[in-house]
């Protein structure tokens, strides 16, 4: 049976402010009500409340594409079966959460009282798309009873290290263990915890559950030991109202409540144990949701009543100033995609997902300082509060160091000659090489400016927020005078596998491979002659650029004469199919 359905995606402007999102539209009756980002396979997870199916889009093509598993039935299409030989229900599924590790996911059906236990076997993702589900591993294999009757899971959380889903008993005031290696209770009762607890976040590090218990206006903490078989609350914060949603950075040691009805989000440190209550964020409407981008350390949280969403800083607490993004009429629920920077929204009654960019970012792959290059950097204010620029410099492994900060006014411009001596604080030549990360509170736009010292010849590049596992330089070459020197950076949160390709300009036929580009996240791959590693010799042309796994990525080429006069060529992001090596 066909189980594949592509779907359109569409460039629209959402909203009289004009903010452009890109739209995944679903079938009729999908109605998405949950998204979950997995950056290490560049997928997302969408939940399907009213078809009862879980969505695996690859987020990865221009055209994205997804795959769609029922969560009612077997790879075969047979029903699971209760005690009593009878087709177990599955009736409004909400939540869903993933164990990387095992590659199981547990998605909570609110209305029926059981987990649907799914296999995303990663075998099975990294296979070359078809038009059905393998039924061996990319299904549901499991519905498991939880809690007693309408007691409703609403949420659900994973223990990677012990392979335990923690899940939310909305009307059941408690929190159930499920044993993923049996699917069976950990404990003998559910762990009572307040009233309605609707949201769960597990932070691994401190071996915690946080528990946004709606009812009592709390965020509650437990702690289990498996060896005492007992689970204990260890801390409760009282937000003042009604939280909805916990999200978690357990890296970053912080995590976000969004407190609906205080018009807030509510920030706790999660360095110590228990956690603790580092401030309120006020914002102008409810926040339904939040959502963490461990890279950036920004927190997201849509704002059903504007059909917006904004962004703060947790670490000053403050509210980041953002163009208004339309993100959809009634949006539901918000995650982040920490590879490309972007947000994902679920649509339900547009049966649709928007995709928009989460804030600001500027990455350059190629700056220098030394006894042939200078670099300056120009930025743009384009709010009208004043902005705080970070600006860091990263090395080809990917480590980024020597971070400054800068101020600009309102609608200000700001140009900062020899930046890396700026970010390094040095007064004279660094001879230093890399790359450069710029991050405002305020949206803004920024170049950097390339300058021989010799000739004073500049090369302008303007930032790029945002990379694609497939991209095209339009031209480039090795003949007469002209060299040039290609830079590809990862913005992934994978090693990518990063290859080039030449084809003849008539025939179209490879001319042209060099594979195997081993690039860290955050790294850069440097070749100062293209053309010549790819062992062309005097040639020109456009060059393809991928990743085999998938990684978002960005390139430049500095195209210069031996008059050394030249400039910088942007790759764009293309929809080229992934040629695999023989």
């Amino acid at each position: 049976m066909k189980r594949f359905f592509g779907f359109l995606i569409l460039l629209v402007v959402c909203g009289p402010q004009g903010g452009r999102a890109q739209e995944v539209l679903f079938s009729p009756g999908t109605f998405p009500v949950y998204s979950l980002v997995r950056p290490a396979t560049n997928e997302a997870l969408v939940v399907g409340r009213d078809s009862r199916e879980l969505y695996v889009v690859n987020l990865s093509k221009a055209a994205p594409t997804y795959k769609r598993i029922p969560l009612y039935v077997d790879g075969n299409g047979n029903p699971f079966m209760d005690g009593d030989g009878q087709p177990m229900p599955v009736v409004s599924p909400l939540a869903v959460a993933v164990n990387e590790v095992t590659g199981k996911a547990v998605v909570a059906n609110t209305g029926s009282d059981n987990v649907s236990i799914v296999n995303l076997n990663h075998e099975c993702l990294a296979r070359d798309d078809d038009d059905d589900i393998d039924n061996e591993c990319r299904a549901t294999e499991a519905v498991v009873p939880i809690g007693g009757a309408k007691s409703s899971p609403r949420s659900v959380a994973i223990d990677t290290e012990n392979n335990i889903a923690i899940i939310a008993l909305v009307n059941g005031n408690s929190v159930q263990l499920l044993d993923l290696n049996t699917n069976t209770a950990v404990l003998p009762a559910p762990i009572q915890v307040g009233i309605n607890p609707i949201s769960v976040a597990y932070d691994q590090k401190n071996d915690l559950a946080l528990v946004a218990t709606h009812g009592d206006a709390s965020l509650q903490m437990v702690r289990y030991n498996l060896e005492r078989n007992i689970a204990t609350r260890v801390g409760s914060i009282f937000l003042g109202s009604g939280p909805l949603e916990v999200a978690i950075s357990a890296e970053l040691e912080f995590a976000a409540v969004a407190v609906g009805p205080g018009r807030a989000v509510a920030v706790l440190d999660t360095s110590g144990l228990p956690a603790t209550l580092a401030g309120l964020v006020p914002l102008n409407t409810a926040p339904r949701s939040v959502a963490i981008n461990p890279k950036t350390g920004l927190v997201a949280a849509l704002l059903p009543e504007t059909r917006t969403f904004s962004l703060m800083d947790p670490g000053t607490l403050r509210k980041i100033t953002t163009p208004s993004i339309f993100v959809g009429n009634n949006p539901h629920h918000i995650s982040a995609n920490p590879n490309d920077n972007t947000l994902l929204v679920a649509n339900p009654h547009r049966d649709a997902v928007e995709i928009v960019s989460m804030g600001f970012v500027n990455y350059y792959p190629l700056v220098s300082d030394t006894s042939q290059f200078r670099t300056n950097l120009g930025i743009r204010n384009l709010d009208e509060q004043e902005a705080t620029v970070s600006i860091s410099w990263g090395n080809q492994e990917g480590e980024s160091s020597r971070e400054r900060t800068a101020t600009l006014g309102p609608r200000g411009f700001l140009q900062i000659n020899h930046v890396l001596r700026f970010v390094m604080g040095a007064s004279s030549v660094t001879d230093t090489s890399g790359s450069l990360r710029v991050i405002s509170d305020r949206p803004f736009n920024s170049f950097v400016s390339l300058i021989d010292n010799q000739t004073q010849d500049p090369s302008m590049q303007v930032g790029v927020a945002r990379g694609s596992p497939k991209l095209l330089l339009s031209s480039s070459t090795n003949q007469g005078r002209f060299r040039t020197r290609l830079v590809i950076m990862n913005l992934g949160s994978l090693s990518a596998a990063a290859r080039i390709r030449a084809r003849d300009r008539e025939t179209g036929e490879e001319t042209g491979l060099m594979g195997g580009i081993q690039i860290p996240p955050n790294g850069f791959h440097v070749t100062d002659d293209v053309f010549g590693d790819l062992g062309l010799g005097s040639s020109s042309g456009p060059l393809e650029i991928d990743s085999a796994t998938v990684q978002p990525l960005i390139a430049v080429a500095l195209i210069t004469s031996t008059e050394r006069t030249g400039g910088f060529l942007v790759a764009a992001p293309v929809d080229l199919p992934l040629v695999t090596d023989e």
